[in-house]
């Protein structure tokens, strides 16, 4: 219910609006009625509540990248202080491709209060695997997950039908024994990317007097598994096997593990 913008405008209504009995003894003073009007110190009169409503209630029905709450609520509508309920909907992803930036993140004061229900996916980006570099002596370890929601203030989440999860963090990198490359097989093998988008680490391939390093296993679409990286790669003359497989998108597992 929206409190009218014309016409006649009682007390009772607002308490209506506030959810309480109709005749409860109220004062436009009251935080409550500051905060559903949007003034929260000063003269405040019945005007200040036209058009007031006690809860904003919106669907996201698109998917989203570094959904910033706060901001995207009042490009909606939002009053700014009124109490928000949001739904993710059902196979909606809000999703990250970078670990140092949240899915979701709040952005903000929510002065009457949020609730998020999410039946959905919200899900951080996954870390890279784990590689070595073509001097086959310096290894890259594998990097951290990013997180699936930043909060700035209370909250309250109905996750009963959804998914949240921060992304995982990158496989480490195998380290063979020395031996193998004197007998021509893979010295190293990559590691697994993180679930959430993480790419595989790279193989490395060639003989000693040529090394090189192979590109990431790319992660997937969103909603898709990861690729497996697919370089046509050779060590003396000898066919070695693609890639570590690159961490599954949002929502999706990974497929790791070294491409020996």
């Amino acid at each position: 219910m929206v409190l009218p913008l014309t016409g006649p405008l009682s007390l009772s209504q607002v308490n209506t609006e506030l959810g309480r009995e109709a005749g409860t003894t109220i004062s436009l003073g009251e935080a409550e009625v500051r905060a559903l009007a949007g003034v929260g110190s000063g003269p405040i009169s019945k005007a200040s509540l036209r058009g007031k409503a006690a809860q904003f209630t919106h669907m996201i029905t698109s998917h989203k990248l570094h959904l910033n709450l706060r901001s995207y609520l009042l490009g909606i509508g939002w009053d700014g202080t009124s109490k928000v309920e949001v739904t993710v909907a059902s196979g909606i992803y809000i999703w990250s491709d970078n670990t140092s930036i949240p899915a979701l993140d709040m952005g903000g004061a929510f002065p009457g209060g949020l609730t998020l229900v999410n039946r959905g996916f919200i899900m951080g980006k996954g870390g890279d695997g784990g590689y070595v570099e073509a001097d086959r002596t310096t290894y890259v370890a594998p990097t951290a997950g990013g997180p699936a929601i930043v909060l700035t203030g209370p909250i309250s989440i109905d996750n009963s039908t959804g998914y949240i999860g921060g992304g995982g963090g990158g496989g480490g990198a195998q380290n063979g024994a020395p031996v193998a490359i004197i007998i021509k097989e893979p010295a190293y093998g990559p590691g697994g990317g993180g679930a959430g988008g993480g790419r595989g680490g790279p193989m490395l391939h060639g003989d000693t007097n040529g090394t090189v390093l192979g590109s990431f296993g790319a992660g997937g679409a969103i909603g898709q598994i990861g690729a497996v990286a697919t370089d046509a790669n050779s060590w003396a003359g000898q066919t070695i096997a693609a890639h570590g497989g690159a961490g599954g998108t949002s929502g999706a597992g990974a497929i790791a593990g070294g491409g020996l």
